[in-house]
């Protein structure tokens, strides 16, 4: 398309371009004002205030701008890509300011998610500079260049001809040079597990007014830990670690490294208290199981591990921390003390180190969220499973996972965040083109990851709408905001819902059940019953981890209810008074979190009733003799 003028289209989230005039209008007057606020028009009809940019387009055609200069409301009129404040509207549509809270501030400030509920504009203002800094980021990222693509096909092609999965069929009895394939495997094994040193670790410093974030190597992390600049008042560190001995060093370091934080005396167990939610997210469907494929095909290669292991750690420091203990140094006690090398002297090999970058699939684990260092992930076969929700058309290229999120505060305003978590958070109608980005681009995407949104949503305001401006308030806010993941909601509800992508698919299993049954095909009521015992299997994961949820909530809510009494009890008032408290996030969390579990109980029951009558119809005489 031609460069031209940049024209801006004002809509409800769930306006049509091909209605008359006035349609919406009139529907917003019959259901009345969303959340309470109206609007009063020249028409005399009720608008929401809410109005949203819907698309930026970028072309010629100057009837889309005659569309966004009909639309009556001063507050949602635009030129250019340039967003209105409350310094460009007119005093005479002040009564209009004074009812739309939300619109209080410039509609490219980021809201929370809760709040996107009361105000979706902040959320589906996206303007050209975004599409740009998108395209910049995926530019700067590392993909798997199409030649390592084809060298793991082969390899997988050439491990399945010799009918085996054992790893001790390396070298290939390949036509390729071994020099060669030497080679794509290292790169292969370095594209999806990366050396630990050179892991991306996120830093976010928050002031009064502003917020900034930056991104360092793990093997740079000890830098700041330390110490933080007199103006910032909290820094978040986030590394996206799994459980593991080196998720163990970098919390001990860290925790050890600045004044003890207030305990969570009710959400922590003794001698940890300290904060986590289990989160669902996903991931590509092929990414993922390339993932397991490289360690399953690689790990087994004694010249390549070597290689690997003697380069693995280099990048460390001995002792970078100011104590004069390092990250090399307490791996190496924590790898003998946890009994997995007999000296001190040695390190963690490359693999052992790597396989936690592996997520959890569903059906993985029960108790994920109360394992230790070496409850690593122990799959029963490589092969991703088959999920229920590859029969959705939305979700079939998709991978839903587990990981668990980890918080650890200190008194003196640093906080630590640990979970592998890197998939997809936020639903939306690009939700494909969020999962082909790169392995790490996912942190820079505000609009499909929740730790990237966090990390944006206060660069303009700093700590001014905290309750109050502690390491505390922003963990309470990460664990309610990221723990209610994944969700339609940040971008207007255009996506399916987990769960309505479920009862979709229980639906398609229920005409299978009277329709497919006719065709006289012996195999079909196995492969049906087979295709619900795996989504029963993982609506029951499901609601487990949203029943724990809710215990998470419920106690967190707990300890910040003491917390809140003790700084009362010493004359320590919020900072911001008139803005919504950690106690308030978790209530909206823990309602969200007891929706789910309803809805997936319910959906459980479905499936389950459904198994039960597809029982009868493909065995009924073993239903008879059995009722006998």
């Amino acid at each position: 398309m031609a460069e031209g003028i940049d024209t801006i289209v004002f809509t409800e989230p769930n306006y049509n371009p091909d209605d008359p005039p006035g349609r919406t209008d009139q529907a917003i007057a019959r259901r009345g004002p969303r959340n309470g606020s109206t609007e009063s028009t020249s028409s005399g009809a009720r608008k929401t205030p809410s109005l949203v940019a819907r698309e930026v387009r970028h072309s010629t055609d100057r009837t889309a701008r005659h569309r966004s200069s009909t639309i009556s409301d001063p507050i949602v009129q635009a030129e250019g890509t340039d967003f209105p404040t409350l310094n460009q509207f007119s005093p005479k549509h002040s009564s209009a300011r004074q009812s739309t809270s939300f619109l209080h501030t410039s509609l490219r400030e980021s809201v929370d998610t809760q709040d996107v509920l009361l105000s979706f504009a902040p959320v589906a203002a996206e303007n050209e500079e975004k599409k740009r800094e998108r395209e910049a980021r995926l530019q700067k990222q590392e993909q798997l260049p199409p030649d390592l693509t084809r060298k793991l096909q082969q390899f997988k092609t050439q491990e399945n001809s010799h009918n085996s999965c054992l790893p001790a069929l390396w070298p290939w009895r390949a036509v390729d040079d071994a020099s060669d394939n030497h080679d794509a495997k290292k790169r292969l094994a370095k594209f999806h597990f990366p050396y630990r040193s050179d892991v991306k670790v996120y830093i976010t410093d928050i002031k009064e007014h502003s917020a900034d974030s930056r991104e360092c190597r793990l093997s740079e992390i000890t830098k700041y830990v330390d110490f933080k600049p007199s103006d910032v008042q909290v820094r978040w560190i986030h590394a996206p670690l799994s459980l593991g001995p080196l998720h163990s060093t970098v919390e001990d370091l860290f925790l050890h490294q600045g004044e003890v934080g207030r305990p969570l005396k009710n959400l922590g167990r003794s001698g940890w208290p300290y904060a986590k939610v289990e989160v669902l997210n996903f991931l590509d469907r092929g990414h993922f199981q390339n993932m397991r494929d490289v360690y399953h095909l690689l790990h087994g290669d004694a010249e390549l591990t070597k290689e690997l292991d003697g380069e693995c750690w280099a990048a460390f420091e001995p002792s970078s921390i100011t104590a004069g203990k390092g990250i090399l140094d307490d791996l190496r006690w924590r790898n003998t003390h946890l009994g997995l090398a007999d000296d001190w002297q040695t390190l963690p090999d490359y693999w052992a180190a790597s396989t936690s970058d592996v997520p959890w699939q569903i059906t993985e684990g029960v108790l994920m969220s109360n394992y230790g260092p070496l409850d690593g992930l122990q799959p029963t076969l490589w092969q991703s499973d088959k999920q229920a929700l590859h029969n959705h058309r939305f979700f079939g290229s998709a991978q839903l996972l587990r990981d668990v999120f980890r918080c650890f505060h200190r008194g003196d305003g640093f906080l630590l965040t640990l979970s592998g978590m890197r998939g997809v958070n936020y639903l939306d109608r690009h939700f494909k083109r969020h999962l082909g980005e790169p392995r790490d681009a996912i942190f820079d995407n505000d609009v499909a990851s929740a730790i990237a949104f966090v990390r944006q949503q206060f660069k303009d305001s700093g700590t001014q709408k905290w309750h109050r401006a502690s390491a505390e308030w922003l963990l309470v806010h990460l664990m309610t905001e990221i723990g209610a993941t994944p969700h339609v909601d940040r971008q207007g509800c255009n996506a399916p819902t987990l769960e309505g992508a479920y009862q979709e698919v229980i639906q398609q299993f229920k005409r299978r059940q009277y329709e497919h049954f006719d065709r006289k095909n012996p195999n079909e009521p196995a492969e049906l019953i087979k295709d619900m015992l795996i989504c029963k299997e993982e609506l029951r994961r499901i609601k487990i981890m949203s029943k724990n949820r809710e215990r998470t909530f419920e106690l967190l809510g707990m300890d910040v209810k003491e917390l809140e009494g003790e700084d009362l009890d010493k004359g320590l008032q919020p900072d911001h008074r008139s803005e919504r408290s950690a106690s308030d996030k978790i209530q909206d969390a823990l309602k969200r979190a007891k929706r789910q579990t309803e809805a997936f109980e319910l959906l459980l029951d479905d499936v389950g009733m459904s198994l039960t009558s597809v029982r009868h119809l493909a065995f009924p005489q073993g239903s008879a003799a059995k009722r006998s």
